[in-house]
């Protein structure tokens, strides 16, 4: 074994070894992701900053999106997303007598359409953030910056007049 780059590494070469980088650096050489997205020079750089800038921005709107379509789904069930039925029969009840026993029960599809919403969204929430975590641990301090400030300009656009109380990533 010998040393090299303060890595130890076999003596022989015989082994090719991909080494991470650990430390920041502001190089415009990078690999973000797979191995065929490749930066070798500034207009490349530049693109792919910009591309992840806009999805840490998109991040923060889906955030917003999902915590909105929850709130007026919750807003719809409490007054009145509830479908009005005959106790004895299970049919829509137009007017109820006196004689009518009214039974609430939850509509069903309605809530249902807004699980695979909701779902929908978490799973691009969730696929974003693990993305947006691989992409800063390129140490690239041109990718993480625009990571930090696409967050921050996200959080100013979609969340200015609800701060976010959820205290996580994500």
């Amino acid at each position: 074994m010998k040393m090299m780059d303060g890595h130890m590494m076999p003596a022989d070469d015989s082994i090719a070894m991909m080494m991470m980088q650990m430390t920041f650096y502001a190089g415009v050489d990078c690999t973000v992701l797979i191995k065929q997205w490749k930066t070798s020079n500034a207009g490349e750089l530049l693109g792919t900053v910009i591309f992840w800038f806009l999805i840490a921005l998109l991040h923060q709107g889906t955030k917003r999106l999902r915590r909105s379509l929850q709130k007026r789904h919750n807003a719809a069930t409490s007054r009145g997303g509830f479908a009005k039925l005959n106790e004895q029969e299970g049919s829509p009840v137009q007017s109820p007598g006196p004689e009518v026993s009214i039974v609430e029960a939850p509509n069903s599809w309605g809530k249902l359409k807004n699980h695979l919403l909701q779902s929908l969204l978490q799973l691009v929430q969730t696929t974003t953030s693990f993305l947006l975590m691989l992409v800063f641990m390129t140490y690239n301090v041109w990718l993480a910056v625009a990571i930090v400030l696409g967050d921050m300009c996200g959080y100013m656009i979609f969340s200015y007049d609800t701060p976010d109380t959820s205290g996580g990533c994500g």
